[in-house]
């Protein structure tokens, strides 16, 4: 049993404060994130990749004040994160990019079998 709990909870904090300091500013996983956020917006993103894009500007500013106020560890989680939601919203704007070729691809042959129809009766 610990007699003097207050000086106990100091160590822990100090433990912990010091645990927090040891962790590098994520550098490197502020510029993937970034990066990614810049090719995601190349793709002209639109709705729910759209979303997914603004959950990672979020989380980009969220890292980006951590780091501006020392919690590194905090900091490296939204970044990573960043990464994640910006990697989403390119392979979301990707998947609607390329359904909106396929509809258009399947109007087109829809309008060449009509014209051979016509043609062809």
């Amino acid at each position: 049993m610990i007699r003097n709990a207050p000086a106990g909870r100091s160590v822990a904090a100090a433990l912990l404060l010091a645990a927090c300091a040891s962790v590098p500013p994520p550098t490197a996983e502020l510029a993937a994130a970034e990066r990614g956020i810049r090719e995601a917006e190349a793709r002209q993103p639109r709705g729910a990749a759209q979303q997914a894009l603004a959950e990672a500007r979020l989380r980009l500013a969220t890292a980006r004040e951590a780091s501006a106020r020392g919690r590194q560890a905090e900091a490296l989680v939204a970044a990573r994160e960043a990464e994640a939601a910006a990697a989403h919203a390119a392979a979301e704007a990707r998947r609607a990019a390329l359904e909106e070729e396929v509809e258009s691809k399947a109007v087109r042959n829809a309008e060449l079998r009509r014209r051979l129809l016509v043609q062809g009766g």
